[in-house]
């Protein structure tokens, strides 16, 4: 290795210039092989394989009797590594799966991409005086991994007509079984061409020889695709100075040994460690086997002195190595650094040759300077990316205007009139509402692929009079049954008082399990959002903040009703939920129909209205517009005017689409036997609820009335719900008070557009006339 003290940047590239291949003449070689092979097929293969490897063959398949006796040749010890390497080439390959994530660009327009296995894939394995079996597992197992239908092997077979055992061991553990004896460009043609032995390929992968590279890039030009241009091996070790020279040595000789044309680079940061490792080199390369060989590539290789680690880099960049070692402390830090290169080992124990075997990294990596712009081997060398699109009529009524007038700015006329011709028999226009919207690219993909649980209960539908089944008490004791997971019974009850069909509802431990649900279901942690429309219900914040969700806020106006626009120039493709409370709490007013049901229709994701004070209102709610709109949620209780908030029951209604997400993500039992008959009591028998609901209408007006009197009450805000929010010249001092007097009322006073409120719940009669008395005690 020649020694390069300091040189100046203009002098780089023609110390770091690559072994030279003399192309015309390797061309010319080479393209008679090729065309050879091309035009006389196994007879071209069989006169090249007694010519450059000195063997004979009547068949080029290598039989499965071969195979079989390869395993008895391999020791165990070389067998036991080999399956070390496999699982962990596997492991990191299969990493390297996509799933599929459809993405709705805009209303009604799905996108997606699919990465899809190359059917046809041929896989060259350099035999000769160092086969290279270790390169079977790196393309044999992505290729097996990526769903490749065809998977073709070839490889140089010795004088005697065979292929290396180990070859044969590990192509057998990858899966494959189609092995050819044919080497060089003439391996590269069959499979570019096919023969009558060999099948033609759609993509060729494989390291080899200057022959073997010219082969690839000339097949390449005429069709055949390859995996990269790839040359000589080559390898540029930084070292620092805590480097190990013996390490640094070991490394450069690891790759010096490979052939002739190889290239090992050294940078260092003084001369002392340059010629420490200079020495290490001389030691080490007397005892190596391949020392012949190793020469021959140490003459074309460059030791090279630099003054600072700034410098190495931009050098290192410059090169852009096949491996690159840095054989430094700060590995780590140097390596953020790194732009250009193939696979890069940090640190004193991360040899080259642990990426070459078991790592699990892929060793064909871009040479010659490729890896400017070139990548190694992946799981994705191995695949197609099919991109798709579907648009719903909504959709292209939706889009369709933008790319009518950008094909119009191009003059592609056929390009516009392609979706004019569209729109003009579409029935929907961009603006209609959200009634064929599909729901289902909203969801999470972990979510639209799992699959439930399944309970005991669940798995039977029929009568029995004996129960085995569930692991339960034998002994009656009214109790000791599992309740029924989907509650049907008490479903069949609240669609008779709702109004709504039993395959519409879901019933969750309180509305706030459904909230919690539909968060879960539709946003993926720390990527998509919710809106929420302060003031309003807290737990909307408080679950999406436990589910990992962003929430956006857009406050409602002075006049507590949704700013329609501002929110729908919040929600982007990430934001999956709205929530909307009405009547809402704290405010206690129902929002605007006309401004709810245009966010219905134009709102991207799922609208959430919670309905937990619709009996106290005048207005009948959305429950019945479920059918209309495939996005709409609406959330109701027992908890308020039924009378029931110990047992918690809360109610969502929805599209079947919605409930089958939530009842598949539900617990088994979320609903227990206690509540499950609780609540049908009171359904069955709603009498009481209508009086208790007339009564507490009655003192909402009574308690408004007397309020208005008090000198410390400066504003009631007009309620749909069982509470007044109330605004006081001293809110704190009046909750202070009423606390000594034994009544809890609810400070809003620090919440946004309810500055100077306490919300106050209607009692009972007395209830309301003790607050009456004991504000006005106050004022």
């Amino acid at each position: 290795m020649e020694l390069f003290l300091y040189p100046e940047r203009q002098n780089w590239s023609r110390i770091l210039q690559r072994p030279a291949l003399e192309t015309n003449r390797l061309e010319a070689a080479v393209e008679s092989v090729l065309n050879a092979v091309k035009t006389e097929g196994d007879v071209a293969i069989r006169r090249f394989t007694r010519q450059f490897d000195g063997a004979d063959l009547p068949e080029f398949a290598v039989s499965p009797a071969e195979m079989e006796q390869a395993v008895a040749e391999i020791s165990p010890g070389l067998q036991a590594a080999i399956r070390t390497a496999l699982r962990n080439i596997e492991s990191f390959h299969a990493q390297q799966k996509e799933e599929v994530r459809i993405v709705e660009t805009m209303p009604g327009v799905q996108c997606w991409r699919k990465s899809v296995g190359i059917e046809r894939v041929g896989l060259y394995i350099p035999g000769g005086t160092a086969p290279l079996f270790s390169t079977v597992l790196m393309l044999g197992i992505p290729a097996r991994l990526a769903g490749c239908k065809d998977i073709v092997l070839c490889t140089p077979p010795g004088k005697d007509g065979k292929v290396n055992p180990a070859i044969l061991f590990a192509a057998r553990l990858a899966g494959i079984t189609r092995v050819f004896k044919i080497g060089g460009a003439q391996a590269i043609a069959a499979m570019a061409y096919g023969t009558e032995s060999v099948p033609r390929v759609d993509k060729i992968f494989g390291p080899g020889n200057q022959y073997v590279t010219a082969a690839k890039q000339m097949v390449g030009r005429q069709g055949t695709a390859i995996d990269m241009p790839a040359g000589p091996s080559e390898v540029l070790v930084f070292a620092g100075e805590d480097a190990d020279p013996d390490f640094v040595a070991a490394d450069l000789l690891s790759q010096a040994e490979h052939g002739v044309d190889s290239q090992v680079v050294l940078v260092a940061l003084s001369e002392p460690m340059a010629r420490r490792i200079q020495e290490a080199v001389v030691r080490q390369l007397a005892a190596l086997p391949r020392k012949t060989i190793a020469e021959g590539a140490l003459a074309k290789s460059a030791a090279i002195v630099l003054a600072a680690e700034k410098e190495a880099v931009e050098l290192i960049n410059e090169y852009a190595p096949e491996h690159l070692i840095l054989a430094c402390e700060n590995a780590g830090e140097l390596a953020g650094k790194v732009v250009n290169a193939g696979s890069v080992f940090l640190g004193h124990y991360s040899p080259e040759s642990v990426g070459d075997y078991a790592s699990g990294t892929n060793h064909t990596l871009p040479t010659n300077g490729y890896a400017r712009a070139y990548s190694g081997v992946s799981l994705d060398s191995f695949v197609k990316k099919i991109t798709f699109q579907a648009l719903t009529p909504e959709g292209l009524a939706n889009i369709g205007p933008a790319v009518m007038e950008m094909a119009a700015a191009e003059a592609l006329e056929a390009h516009r009139r392609a979706v004019e011709v569209r729109l003009g028999k579409l029935s929907v226009k961009a603006d209609s509402s959200a009634s064929g919207r599909d729901i289902l690219p909203l969801v999470r993909p972990n979510i639209r692929d799992l699959k439930p649980y399944s309970s005991a209960r669940s798995e039977f539908s029929g009568q029995a009079s004996v129960f085995l089944d569930a692991n339960e008490n034998p002994f009656e004791t009214s109790l000791n049954r599992y309740p029924d997971p989907l509650q049907k019974q008490l479903k069949t009850a609240i669609a008779a008082v709702k109004g709504v069909a039993e395959k519409h509802i879901f019933l969750g431990n309180g509305s706030d399990e459904a909230i919690d649900l539909l968060i879960r279901i539709f946003c993926e942690p720390g990527k998509d959002s919710i809106i929420i429309t302060p003031p309003t219900y807290g737990m909307y914040r408080v679950s999406a903040d436990i589910a990992g969700a962003g929430v956006l806020e857009v406050p409602l106006l002075p006049g507590f009703q949704p700013d329609v626009q501002a929110i729908l120039d919040a929600a982007d493709n990430r934001t999956k939920l709205l929530f909307l409370c009405s009547p809402n709490n704290p405010t206690g007013n129902a929002l605007d129909e006309k401004a709810v049901l245009g966010l219905i229709r134009d709102f991207p994701g799922i609208v959430v209205i919670d309905e937990a004070y619709i009996d106290f209102s005048a207005h009948p709610g959305y429950a019945k517009k479920i059918d209309e709109f495939p996005n709409l949620v609406v959330l109701q209780t027992l908890s308020k005017a039924w009378g029931l908030a110990a047992i918690r029951l809360g109610m969502a209604f929805a599209g079947e689409p919605i409930i089958g997400l939530l009842n598949k993500v539900k617990p088994p039992y979320n609903i227990n036997e206690l509540t499950q008959r609780a609540a049908l009591e009171a359904l069955t028998a709603p009498a009481a609820m209508q009086e208790q609901l007339k009564v507490i209408l009655d003192q909402r007006n009574s308690l408004e009335f007397s309020l208005r009197e008090l000198p410390a009450v400066e504003k009631i805000y007009p309620s749909d719900a069982n509470f007044l929010l109330v605004k006081l010249t001293d809110p704190a001092a009046m909750y202070r008070h009423l606390a000594d007097e034994g009544i809890i009322v609810r400070d809003r006073s620090r919440v946004i557009l309810c500055e100077g409120c306490l919300r106050i719940t209607v009692g009972t009669p007395e209830e309301n006339e003790k607050l009456t008395a004991a504000m006005l005690k106050l004022c």
